[in-house]
């Protein structure tokens, strides 16, 4: 299809998608007032979408090829809108899940159609001022550069120190939420043995730097759920409020099955867009980055993360589920499916799942997300389902290859208090941690 046609067709859906939206302002005005509540505030929130979706449109037609972060979040809102809607209403609902759907698509085909070769990327170097270092492509191995050595330690008792502090964090995660262990160790007996059996790396299992992990995964784990009460409290119930009370009530009292399948895809969008979201803010990306310091992926590296990262991340995906009125069935469902494929698609194992790659994350789709190769940069957003990369034009997924080097041109500090800082302080030394702009986000 050709880019005038493109964008003609984009212009469409978007005048489309603004009767809709005035629409929906009209309906959220009446419910409320069924309700005896005032609905200014979600009046106002529906009026400022059709503001940004206008400019959204006046954008296209001055030429614009690529989705703003504001603009990603309207039309994931709406995606959202028009999943929730749908367990009440079918035909209502699916007007409201096509429409963001093909707007979505539709800026993917322009990014594509815009997209130039890769140049930095993001936590990168520019080649000019990193010519030592080789831009490698899939099956190059470059064994002459290694990462450079960690400065030694000066001071012994700074060093104990910040081992006391370390084993102090990990004994208040313990004694905070005690099932930590119980899963680290059903974890351990579902992935070890995987990775034995199906390598795609030859690897140790105590591979450099599994203590550092080994302690994000205990600390994380409670600082997570300490993240997520934080996040309701200060956003929750705003969010709430914006949802009519009668839809509210209508889901809550929906089959626990279809909460379920509409809670997965809420979440699974809400996942997508807040991970996209943490590549594209550079505020975000200083926490995201400690994720994509990895450079040996192992099962144990997916709890390698920022817990301000983390709750952000999961936030997006869970505050949704909260807001709209599903209950702890869905929620449930969603962080049993999040924790083990999270694992999973870590792991350092060689399975080819053949067709069922395009319909569920695996080993090989996350682990292109993690690549060092320039052309996989800023791919593979989703966590559940390739299908929302498909779809968004951030899919990357070759037939029969993988990478073959991950992480970052930065070294991350060893240790994991040092890792928990880094965030506030290199990022405040170093000019190259600005994630550039990928051509599938615009700016």
């Amino acid at each position: 299809m050709s880019g005038r046609l493109l964008t003609a067709g984009m212009l469409v859906l978007h005048g489309a998608e603004l009767i809709v939206l005035i629409f929906a302002a009209r309906v959220t005005a009446g419910l409320y007032a069924q309700s005896g509540l005032g609905g200014r505030l979600p009046t106002l929130l529906v009026v400022a979408a059709v503001l940004l979706v206008g400019w959204q449109t006046f954008g296209l037609v001055r030429g614009q090829k690529s989705l703003t972060v504001a603009g990603l979040a309207v039309q994931a809102a709406m995606l959202i809108a028009g999943i929730a809607v749908a367990t009440q209403d079918l035909e209502a609902g699916s007007i409201g899940i096509a429409l963001p759907t093909a707007i979505l698509a539709g800026w993917g085909c322009l990014a594509r159609t815009a997209r130039e070769p890769a140049g930095p990327v993001r936590g990168t170097r520019s080649p000019a001022l990193d010519s030592d270092r080789p831009i490698l492509t899939t099956g190059q191995v470059d064994e002459s550069w290694r990462p450079p050595p960690q400065p030694a330690e000066q001071n012994k008792t700074a060093k104990f120190a910040l081992l006391a502090a370390t084993i102090a964090v990990v004994l208040a995660a313990l004694s905070a939420h005690g099932g930590i262990v119980f899963g680290l160790v059903i974890l351990a007996v579902i992935f070890v043995p995987l990775e034995r059996l199906f390598p795609l790396h030859p690897r140790r299992v105590l591979r450099q730097g599994w203590r550092t992990d080994l302690v994000h995964y205990l600390v994380n784990g409670a600082a997570l759920k300490v993240g997520l009460i934080a996040a309701v409290i200060v956003s929750g119930g705003l969010l709430r409020a914006l949802v009519p009370p009668p839809l509210r009530v209508a889901i809550a009292s929906t089959p626990s099955w279809v909460q379920i399948v509409a809670g997965l895809a809420i979440a699974a969008v809400g996942d997508y867009a807040g991970h996209r979201a943490a590549h594209e803010i550079p505020l975000l990306w200083r926490f995201h980055r400690v994720h994509h310091s990895v450079r040996e992926m192992d099962w144990l590296a997916a709890n390698h993360l920022h817990p301000v990262d983390e709750t952000f991340i999961r936030s997006a995906a869970v505050l949704p589920l909260y807001a709209l009125g599903f209950g702890q069935v869905s929620l449930g469902a969603f962080v049993v499916l999040i924790s083990l494929q999270a694992v999973f698609i870590h792991a350092n194992v060689n399975l080819n799942l053949g067709p069922l790659r395009w319909l569920t994350a695996t080993p090989q789709f996350h682990h292109w997300h993690h690549a060092r190769d320039p052309r996989a940069h800023n791919s593979n957003f989703a966590g559940e389902f390739p299908l929302l990369d498909a779809i968004f034009g951030t899919l990357y997924l070759p037939a029969h290859s993988w990478p073959t080097h991950y992480g970052l041109d930065e070294t991350e500090p060893t240790g994991y208090l040092r890792q928990l800082a880094w965030p506030l302080t290199a990022g405040l030394r170093h000019k190259t941690l600005r994630p550039a702009i990928p051509a599938s986000l615009g700016s």
